[in-house]
């Protein structure tokens, strides 16, 4: 009873958490105004609020099939970057990657491990590189009869990020974890007038971030409640910019309807989850996304049918995908899923995620 207890308690923290931190982020415009004249509508800026955003992109095709939902999700080395508390139900010893095309002919690498020792929690690493392809370089031009800038060829940028996990169980229902990172990234370098005088400066970064998770199995049909704080930093600064890297507080809610409906899940299991997000760059959102699974009792093949939906976004808004798993007795075996990533055709094309894992 003391841990549902505090349980309970660290859910209503991250309300509260939720709710100051929306009032926070808000962030008023420069006055355009006439001096002495009230705007009758403030209006309130949140978009474009963080860098380092790589870290926003789907890091295993299975959460990105959902919509990015499913926070409280367990069974996967995956944790390491979704929410290091699930990592604690995690069995056994897994290696995993993916592999995201993402928008505007841009891509993205994600590999990891877990490692469960009994008794002593599971212990994760995780990294992210991202390409974003080619630039073209302009520098100032300060003859006045010029077009104000020269064209100084193409560049490319750096940004990877390195993670450790851990996850631990408190109870056999109850589970806390946190993943710490080191982000990078580099821009290449700029030339800018500083007094009249052209100096070169440095456009590269590196930054230090945590996330936090909790995951509680309420005891109730199988219903999950799980939290997580994700990129939780200090502010950086390119030149004059300050801004922080995306943080998002990320409440979900995981509930097994067949078990909810008082039927055995097996050898058909479906879960709906739940999450709302509120990203320091975005307005909040909830996902929401379902997943089917057919496992015969005794084999060690397994299917899955996903698909999920995001509400409040400018350009994304559906997502579907499934998944194969062949996992022997003895836990040793292969994973491979699939998701497909929808975006208003008017500015991008459809994204696609592949995931694989190796357990042993």
């Amino acid at each position: 009873m003391k841990y549902t207890k505090l349980a309970l308690m660290m859910l209503a923290l991250s309300f509260g958490l939720l709710a100051t931190t929306t009032q926070a982020q808000l962030r008023v415009p420069d006055k355009i105004l006439p001096e002495n004249h009230e705007e009758n509508n403030p209006i309130f800026i949140k978009v474009a609020q963080a860098g380092f955003t790589f870290l926003k992109l789907p890091t295993n095709a299975r959460s990105a099939a959902l919509a990015g939902a499913g926070t409280g999700m367990i069974g996967s080395a995956s944790g390491v970057f979704t929410n290091p508390a699930t990592l604690a139900f995690f069995d056994g010893r897994e290696a995993f990657f993916t592999y995201v095309s993402w928008i505007a002919d841009t891509k993205s690498q994600v590999a990891g491990a877990a490692l469960n020792i009994p008794g002593r929690g599971t212990f994760g690493l995780g990294f992210v590189t991202y390409d974003a392809g080619n630039f073209n370089g302009t520098a100032i031009d300060p003859n006045p009869a010029g077009a104000g800038f020269t064209e100084t060829g193409t560049f490319t940028t750096s940004n990877y990020a390195l993670s450790a996990a851990y996850g631990m169980k408190i109870t056999d229902r109850f589970s806390v974890g946190a993943n710490i990172k080191i982000a990078s990234q580099n821009l290449g370098t700029g030339s800018v007038l500083i007094g009249g005088n052209r100096t070169t400066v440095d456009n590269s970064k590196t930054a230090f971030a945590v996330d936090l998770g909790t995951y509680f199995n309420t005891g109730f049909r199988n219903t999950i409640l799980a939290m997580t704080v994700q990129n939780y930093s200090f502010e950086q600064t390119y030149q004059r910019e300050s801004f922080e890297l995306p943080r998002n507080i990320r409440l979900g809610m995981l509930v097994d309807v067949l078990s909810l409906s008082g039927s055995i899940p097996v050898p058909h299991h479906l879960n709906l989850a739940f999450d709302v997000t509120n990203p320091v760059d975005f307005d909040e959102q909830v996902l929401v996304g379902i997943e089917y699974t057919f496992q015969a009792a005794g084999s060690p093949i397994g299917f899955s049918g996903r698909a999920g939906y995001k509400t409040n976004h400018d350009t994304e808004s559906y997502a579907f995908g499934g998944g194969l798993k062949y996992l022997t007795e003895t836990g040793r075996g292969v994973k491979l899923d699939y998701a497909f990533k929808a975006f208003d055709s008017d500015f991008f094309s459809s994204v696609h995620v592949i995931s694989g894992a190796v357990d042993f």
